[in-house]
């Protein structure tokens, strides 16, 4: 695998040249500094490219056009990562060494198409297809309470941050209420003039197809907000917070801040640390809260390395509370305490390598492995193996020691019984 970034004034092109898969992915993001007033406008902007164009102006024209090209497959996705918000364009297609000359050129073009072409009239957006995707987004954002369990990480965040990791990935109504085809067009175009682009491409590339992308790509000089990836949240005292709902299973959710963390626990410790806490099956939390104790439906513990936290979940009878938080807490307290066998290190460190050797078997995965090292400065995947193999149990006690914990949010069902939720 051979990886080369070339840098140009308005673009940073990514070339990830590999002969493991018949595919080519290409994935183009659009990165600036997350505001909170503008994450509404971004979503229902990266909604409205991706469903129609000025070449292809209705979602049937596109699905027709995804045919012909031998059943491209193409998506996008706004979010939030660290200080900072991104619009993802992403599309797969078959390797033209498999189709006919050409293809892959015409395939990339149609990507271009839709995010650079859009379906504008008289300085706006078009307003039939404009409306169509507003009542789309107006429609997400007032179902986030469908999903009990992410609403209820949503809304610990909130009572954790009021920075970004409060933000609402969603959008906000008040906020959508503003937006016109006229100022959306207006951002469009401070979008794709000044939102640093970072586009990534892996396959059995022959060509790196630079032409193609400073054709449509407008030729301005983005300088880049010199700012890091990484939040720095502030550590204050623990809280409990609650929320009623009416459902028939309780959400619990717990947020750890850790403070003081080397560039090493970042990186490695604190993955090793959330794994033997709550990351599995064979985790503390999943043998003593659920197995042991029948407390709960499901429960874990996972990492946000960008946020510098961890957030555990799990699904309870609010009746049960008290005593899940005090099994919880008396579990951190045995990590603290250094009470972790060798077995339990082994194993955390066999599922990380694991999930790291997964990465090498998915073209998205390679992309999205090195976007990490560009944005947030991890390691690639030898390094990884070779680094997690380190962590000593001194190191995770030694972490153990920086965990706070900072929130504890229960969203309360009104309606509980024996049976479980779907999610």
């Amino acid at each position: 695998m051979d990886y080369k970034k070339m840098q140009n004034k308005n673009y940073n092109l990514h070339i990830i040249n590999t002969d493991k898969f018949k595919t080519i992915n290409v994935k183009i993001n659009f990165k600036r500094k997350i505001k909170k007033d503008e994450i509404t406008i971004r979503t229902l902007l990266n909604d409205l490219l991706i469903n129609t164009s000025k070449k292809y102006k209705t979602s049937r024209d596109i699905v027709i056009e995804t045919e012909e090209l031998y059943d491209l497959g193409v998506s996008s996705n706004p979010h939030k990562s660290g200080n900072y918000h991104i619009i993802s364009f992403k599309e797969t297609f078959l390797n033209e060494k498999y189709t006919e000359e050409e293809m892959n050129k015409k395939s990339i073009e149609f990507l271009l198409e839709l995010i650079f072409n859009p379906n504008i009239i008289n300085n706006k957006f078009d307003k039939e297809y404009f409306d169509i995707i507003k009542r789309t987004v107006e429609n997400d954002i007032k179902s986030l309470k469908d999903n009990t369990k992410k609403y209820s990480v949503t809304r610990l965040y909130e009572e954790m941050d009021k920075g970004p990791l409060s933000y609402r990935s969603c959008g906000y109504l008040e906020d959508l209420d503003k937006i016109t085809e006229e100022n959306l067009y207006d951002y469009y175009k401070s979008v794709v003039e000044n939102d640093k682009i970072d586009i990534f491409i892996i396959g059995n590339l022959n060509h790196t197809y630079e032409e193609i992308f400073d054709k449509y790509i407008p030729d301005t000089i983005r300088i880049e907000d010199n700012i890091s990836h990484y939040l720095d949240l502030e550590i204050k005292e623990e809280q409990e917070k609650r929320e009623l709902i009416d459902t028939n299973q309780s959400k619990l959710s717990i947020g750890l801040k850790i403070k003081n963390m080397t560039d090493f626990e970042l990186k490695y410790v604190v993955s090793l640390y959330s794994l033997i806490l709550g990351g599995s099956s064979n985790s503390k939390l999943f043998k003593v809260v659920r197995e042991e104790n029948s407390l709960c439906y499901y429960i874990n513990s996972t990492v946000s390395v960008l946020s510098k936290i961890i957030t555990i979940t799990a699904g309870i009878n609010s009746s049960d509370y008290d005593k899940t938080i005090s099994l919880i807490k008396q579990q951190l307290e045995c990590i603290k305490n250094g009470n972790i066998t060798k077995e339990e290190i082994k194993e955390a460190k066999k599922i990380y390598i694991s999930g790291c050797k997964e990465i090498e078997d998915s073209p998205v995965s390679i992309i999205n492995n090195y976007l990490s090292h560009e944005y947030a400065n991890l390691d690639l995947i030898d390094d990884r193996i070779k680094n997690i193999e380190k962590v000593t149990l001194e190191d995770i006690i030694n972490l153990s020691q920086k965990v706070e914990m900072d929130t504890i949010f229960l969203l309360e069902g009104t309606n509980e019984n024996e049976e479980t939720d779907s999610e």
